[in-house]
């Protein structure tokens, strides 16, 4: 299955009941051994697991932070489906190699690597040796795919630059016209034995974003967008297009909204794809819908999941179509039954599913696993049929890629339910101090999601960005990671309660769950930080401008001004589908809703941390938070980190966000003299 981008701002155990609030409980681990930050570096994520079509072997990406050369590294690793075989690195590059993707016959691996400089396609066979580039794109390569019988391989890659536009730079210089001049992806074929190249949409007045072969070769569906301008991701459209060039492409989903990432079905009768089902709406659902490949009427195969789609594929049968989808603090993977629309959950549990996969004959599925307490590691099971719906038996994890982990002390992780003030049910989840004991009240750290249709859900729990949570936890912290109105994973509905009221009900949401940690005797309200990112950037400048309960605030790149954040992020339609209306329409929303309007408020020393090439919340953003605080004598520290876009991607510049949010933290709730952990 492969992932798939969304242009949005964007954990087990028993229950208890606890004076009205429910906890669902983790268990922490029984090592001793402190967490530090440079710890938290040490850790190596999987993502991007897929198992071979003859079902014996699944590759994977692991990433590592190199401090030397600062940057985050990821390789290829292969591991065998059968029990006792271990995982085997298969490519150690210096810089980034991922995206594996299988031949049809399982004996060669292609990839995704930068290692001469720009993107492009690599062959490895899965049992080692040298790796061979097949392609040689002037632009990097975005995405690919194998063609059924493996003898071609389709890519997405931005044009080059034009003659013209060369001679212009040489002649006037480097400059940029606005909205006119687009480097728009285009689609391209390369025979894998010589190497040529066809370039099928060479003047295309769009920008491909995704594609798919068909079971016979001879065709491609793909999915484009007017432009490359993030908005325009909500006008994608679905093409077909012979892989010959004998033909012009012939448009088959042509409608208003996101309709992208085609999938052939196994017997080529249809195309099943991601779809807001005729809208323009940032924050609707998706779903799987189903078109032939001569056009005509759409059907929605999964109006009966009030979720988002996150990625999904066909049964080798072509039956059932399997997907994931958020549901509330877990992520399963379910299944649609493709003639009755019947939507089925796989998976009982409450873990975090990602990367799924299946065999050529269906019988084996592969995928990534995670909850609070554990990292995600590649499992496999069985998937049969039965009483007329899948189910998948004796789940087995093929790799333990994080040993070192247990070697350290975790804070228990719970998830905790509460009442707002309307008396809406919310939900968030809690990361106790190491070495808990009933009774005691601990400092508070209140973490605020981005989006705001993100969540928390049960993913590891090590780190949330620049929040080094169960270091924070190591520190002494008990740390609250609210889901408020406006996240995602609770459906439709929920998602769109805060229209036109951020900074009201959603603000209301986190507060009375803060309350409800301080009413049962765990959090101490006399030492309590909030803090967050993007959208949490947002509500914690707006929370610091509301009370001042908060001893110690940390702003990670939030919107501050609403005004004038419309006008220079790249997303302004985002801004007015939340608020019904662009400002000069309605100016009184976008004032009385931004924290720089009610700043002489604000006590509560801030710390603001920002990259300098964020394009999505702009710089600005942070300098008028800065330069309000410091004219009203607020204690605050700006921190601009350089090179960094809408989140910090170096690994030294994460290693001194993390440790500057501990600092502040450690300096405002808990004072000099205390015992200095996490460094």
């Amino acid at each position: 299955m492969r992932q798939t981008s969304r242009h949005r701002w964007h954990p087990l155990g028993l229950t208890l009941i606890v004076g009205g609030l429910a906890i669902a409980s983790a268990v922490p681990s029984l090592a001793s051994k402190p967490l530090t930050i440079d710890d938290v570096l040490q850790y190596r994520p999987i993502s991007q697991a897929v198992l071979s079509p003859d079902g014996r072997t699944i590759a994977f990406v692991v990433a590592r932070a190199d401090l030397k050369e600062n940057l985050f590294n990821t390789d290829i690793w292969v591991v065998a489906t059968s029990p006792g075989a271990g995982p085997v690195q298969l490519t150690n590059g210096p810089k980034r190699d991922e995206n594996p993707r299988w031949s049809p016959d399982s004996r060669r691996l292609a990839f995704l690597s930068n290692r001469d400089g720009k993107m492009q396609v690599w062959l490895i066979a899965p049992t080692g040796g040298e790796a061979t580039r097949l392609t040689d794109s002037p632009t990097d390569v975005v995405d690919f795919q194998w063609s059924p019988e493996g003898s071609k391989i389709a890519y997405i890659a931005p044009e080059p630059e034009s003659e013209t536009e060369k001679k212009r730079k040489e002649e006037e210089g480097d400059y940029a016209v606005v909205d006119q001049e687009f480097r728009r992806n285009r689609l391209y074929v390369i025979d894998i034995a010589t190497k040529a190249v066809r370039n099928l949409t060479p003047d295309a007045p769009y920008h491909v974003r995704s594609m798919d072969w068909s079971p016979d070769g001879r065709l491609l569906a793909f999915s484009a967008q007017p432009t490359p301008k993030v908005p325009d991701s909500l006008a994608t459209d679905v093409y077909v297009i012979p892989a010959d060039e004998s033909a012009p492409p012939r448009k088959v989903v042509d409608r208003p909204g996101l309709d992208t990432n085609p999938r052939w079905s196994p017997d080529g009768r249809w195309i099943a794809f991601e779809s807001g089902d005729g809208k323009v709406d940032w924050t609707g659902n998706t779903y799987i819908c189903l078109v032939s490949p001569t056009g005509g009427d759409i059907r929605n195969l999964t109006r009966s999941l009030d979720e988002e789609i996150q990625d999904f594929l066909w049964s080798p049968d072509g039956r059932w179509i399997y997907f994931l989808a958020g549901h509330r603090t877990s992520n399963p993977v379910w299944a649609v039954e493709v003639t009755k629309s019947q939507v089925f959950r796989l998976p009982g549990d409450e873990d975090v599913y990602t990367s799924v996969s299946l065999s050529r004959d269906g019988r084996t599925m592969a995928f990534l696993r995670q909850d609070l307490l554990n990292p995600p590691d590649v499992y496999v099971a069985a998937v049969t049929v039965r009483d007329g719906r899948p189910r998948w038996s004796d789940a087995r994890r093929v790799t333990d890629m994080n040993p070192q982990l247990r070697e350290f002390a975790f804070g228990a992780v719970e998830t905790v339910r509460w009442k707002s003030t309307d008396g809406l049910d919310v939900e968030g989840l809690l990361v106790k101090p190491v070495g808990f004991e009933t009774g005691r009240r601990y400092p508070l750290l209140v973490i605020i999601h981005g989006g705001p249709a993100g969540v928390f859900n049960r993913t590891f729990s090590l780190r949330r960005g620049v929040y080094p949570i169960q270091v924070f936890a190591q520190a002494g912290y008990l740390i609250f990671l609210p889901n408020p109105r406006g996240s995602g994973a609770y459906g439709e509905r929920f998602r769109k309660m805060n229209f036109r009221d951020w900074g009201g009900k959603d603000y209301e949401d986190i507060m009375t769950g803060v309350q409800a940690l301080i009413d049962r005797g765990l959090a101490d309200p006399d030492r309590m930080g909030v803090m967050g990112w993007s959208y949490g950037g947002y509500m914690t400048a707006w929370v610091i401008t509301q009370t001042d309960r908060f001893k110690a605030a940390s702003v990670g790149a939030g919107v501050i001004n609403l005004l004038s954040m419309f006008g220079t992020t790249d997303i302004p339609p985002f801004m007015a589908h939340h608020f019904g209306k662009p400002p000069w329409e309605d100016k009184a929303i976008y004032l009385e809703r931004s924290a720089l309007y009610h700043i002489e408020k604000v006590k509560t020393p801030t710390l603001i941390q920002h990259g300098d090439k964020d394009l999505r919340v702009p710089t600005a953003q942070a300098w008028e938070l800065y330069t309000a605080l410091k004219m009203r004598d607020v204690p605050v520290q700006f921190i601009l980190y350089p090179r960094q876009g809408h989140g910090i991607e170096e690994p030294r510049l994460l290693r001194a966000a993390m440790r500057h949010n501990l600092e502040w933290f450690d300096r405002w709730l808990r004072g000099p003299g205390h015992e200095q952990v996490g460094r």
